[in-house]
C-alpha cells in the first residue's frame, strides 16, 4: 500500500458518518485506512464494519477494537505497529474532507527533503472562519495561528510552523521510523505536539499548505481531555519549554507589512496605540515588537484594558466613551482576537468619518482595517 490513514474513533455517530462519507468519496487507491474503534459502541462499529465491506479492491480498511477507550496515544501508536504506507495521515473522526486532499498532502511533503510532516487547514463549519491554521507561541501561550481570520486573509503559500493538529495531519514514513511511536503518558492531549518536536530535533520540519482544507466539527474524540489539559500542558512545558520559540510576532509583523501596502499605506504612517488586550505579557511584547520593527510609529501608547473584565465582546462606546471618535488620528488597537470588536457596528460607522485607516492587531497573527471588520471576517466568535 502507498497510504496508510489512522483514525481514532471515540466519536458521536451522526457525526462519525459525516466525516466517513467524506473519506471514501475523496480517497485514493492503494490506500489503507485503520480505524480504531476506541470504545464508541456497537452502533459505531457496525457502521465501521459495513465500510470494510463495502470498500473497493483498492482500498484496505482494517478495525482495531477497543471495549473502553485507551487514549489517542495508545489508539494510533496501536495502528502504527501495522503500517505498510509509505506515507501516513492521521485524521479526526470530526472533519470533513475535500477532494485532492491526500494527493496535496504527498506533493507537499514531497516538495523539500527537509518537510516531514504536513497540516491542513482547518474551518469551523458554522462560519467558514479558520480554526487551525497551525500552533504559534508569544512568550508562553500557544495559540492557533489567524483564528476566525477569512482563508483570503492568510498566506498563499506554504509555510512552516512549529506545530500543527493531528486532526488533519500526514507525514513520511522515514519520520515514524526515525522518531518511533507516540509517548503514551500524554492523555488525550499535547501527544501531537511532543511528537513533532521529537521531529524537528531529527531535522524535519512542519508545514501548512493553504490549499489543503477541510471542515472541522471539534467534537471529543476521546475521553478526559479537559481533566487531563493542566497535566499535558505541564508535562510539555517541562519536556520542551527550551525547545519552544517566540514566533507569533513573526507572523504578525508580516501580515501587518501586507496590510500597509495592500491599503497604500507608507511605512512609519503614524498611529496611537489603543491597548484593549487581556494577556498583559504578551500585550508588551507586542508593542514592542511594532516599535522595533517600524512598520508604523507610534506616538502614544493609550492603555484601557483595565476598563472591563470578560472574555467576550468589547463594547467600544463603554470602554472608551467619546474619547478618540473624533480624532483624526490613526488608531492602531490592539486585543486578543479581532472577533471581541464585532459589537461594535455604530462605534466604527461613527468612527470612519474621522478615519479609514484604523487597524486591528490581535494576538493570533491576525492584522485588519477596522472599518473592513464586517466585510472581511466571519461572524465567529470563539476564542481558542
Amino acid at each position: 500500500m502507498k497510504h496508510s490513514i489512522i483514525v481514532p474513533v471515540n466519536q458521536d455517530y451522526n457525526i462519525l458518518t459525516l466525516f466517513t462519507e467524506s473519506l471514501m468519496r475523496t480517497i485514493e487507491p492503494f490506500t489503507e485506512i485503520i480505524f480504531i474503534n476506541d470504545g464508541s459502541g456497537p452502533k459505531v462499529q457496525e457502521h465501521l464494519e459495513r465500510l470494510k465491506r463495502e470498500a473497493s479492491a483498492k482500498v484496505k480498511i482494517e478495525i482495531i477494537r477497543h471495549e473502553y477507550p485507551k487514549g489517542c496515544a495508545i489508539s494510533i501508536n496501536e495502528a502504527l505497529s501495522n503500517v505498510q504506507g509509505n506515507y501516513i495521515y492521521l485524521l479526526d473522526s470530526d472533519i470533513i474532507l475535500n477532494p485532492n486532499w491526500q494527493e496535496q498532502m504527498e506533493d507537499t511533503l514531497n516538495s523539500s527533503p527537509s518537510i516531514g510532516m504536513v497540516g491542513g487547514v482547518l474551518l469551523y463549519p458554522q462560519t467558514g472562519g479558520i480554526q487551525h491554521c497551525g500552533i504559534t507561541f508569544a512568550d508562553t501561550i500557544g495559540r492557533h495561528l489567524f483564528l476566525n481570520a477569512t482563508l483570503e486573509d492568510i498566506p498563499q503559500h506554504i509555510f512552516e510552523v512549529q506545530l500543527v493538529i493531528f486532526a488533519m495531519f500526514a507525514m513520511k514514513r522515514e519520520v515514524f521510523e526515525t522518531v518511533g511511536y507516540l509517548d503514551e503518558k500524554f492523555f488525550n492531549g499535547y501527544e501531537d505536539f511532543d511528537y513533532q518536536i521529537r521531529a524537528k530535533e531529527a531535522g524535519y520540519t512542519t508545514v501548512i499548505n493553504p490549499k489543503i482544507q477541510a471542515y472541522h466539527w471539534e467534537r471529543s474524540n476521546g475521553i478526559h481531555r479537559n481533566f487531563n489539559r493542566k497535566n499535558n500542558l505541564a508535562r510539555f512545558w517541562k519536556k520542551w519549554g527550551n525547545q519552544i520559540s517566540s514566533d507569533t510576532w513573526n507572523f504578525t509583523l508580516l501580515n501587518l507589512e501586507h496590510r500597509l501596502s495592500s491599503n497604500k499605506l507608507e511605512h512609519g504612517t503614524t498611529y496611537i496605540g489603543i491597548d484593549l488586550a487581556e494577556v498583559r505579557s504578551d500585550a508588551d511584547s507586542l508593542w514592542d515588537h511594532l516599535q522595533q520593527a517600524e512598520l508604523v510609529k507610534l506616538t502614544d501608547i493609550l492603555n484601557y484594558s483595565n476598563r472591563f473584565n470578560s472574555n467576550g465582546a468589547i463594547w467600544l462606546p463603554q470602554v472608551l466613551g467619546k474619547e478618540l471618535i473624533q480624532s483624526s488620528s490613526r488608531l492602531l488597537f490592539l486585543v486578543d482576537n479581532f472577533t471581541r470588536l464585532l459589537d461594535n457596528r455604530y462605534w466604527i460607522e461613527i468612527r470612519r468619518k474621522a478615519s479609514h485607516d484604523d487597524l486591528i492587531v490581535d494576538l493570533y497573527g491576525n492584522v485588519l482595517l477596522i472599518n473592513q471588520i464586517y466585510a472581511s471576517c466571519w461572524p465567529g466568535t470563539k476564542v481558542r
